[in-house]
């Protein structure tokens, strides 16, 4: 019985290590120095946030399948929103000055409103008593969120 336990406390803190690991990243990569433009600042914000709904996409996987807790879910979960939220507050102090940079602003915005709504989801999937939301429903809009913030990053990558 011991050694069952040992893995099931090693499994646990190797979860804990990857999420913290990607959290840490996630979390450097948004100190980087300020870019150009608009499609850069842009490109920064989308892949960033990218990067956060990744990790708590892992940390939904690693709760439901029961290898991490729902307090350390629940940071994971906390931290991605809160680089979420920095990534939309840099989008809304640009000041485009052409269409094009407009229109895609507002794309980005609600690329990661997506991405918000999703996590905010998980968050109460995660809070929830009575199983409503699932982790389900929100690893469901994460992952959406996650396939139009490829789309858009790949767009800008191009230009």
């Amino acid at each position: 019985m011991a050694i069952g336990s040992q893995r099931s406390r090693t499994a646990f803190r190797r979860a804990w290590l990857v999420c913290a690991g990607v959290a840490g990243a996630v979390l450097l990569s948004g100190c980087a120095g300020a870019p150009g433009s608009v499609p850069d600042t842009v490109f920064t914000a989308v892949k960033d946030s990218s990067s956060a709904v990744a990790t708590a996409r892992l940390a939904l996987g690693l709760d439901a399948s029961g290898k991490l807790t729902m307090a350390a879910t629940a940071t994971t979960l906390d931290d991605s929103l809160k680089e979420l939220e920095t990534a939309r507050t840099s989008l809304l102090q640009l000041s485009p000055t052409v269409q094009n940079d407009r229109d895609l602003r507002r794309e980005a915005l609600a690329v990661l409103d997506e991405g918000i709504s999703g996590l905010t989801t998980a968050q109460d999937a995660v809070a929830s008593t009575d199983g409503s939301p699932t982790i389900q429903d929100g690893d469901q809009l994460l992952k959406a969120a996650a396939g139009q913030m490829s789309a858009l990053t790949a767009q800008l990558g191009g230009q």
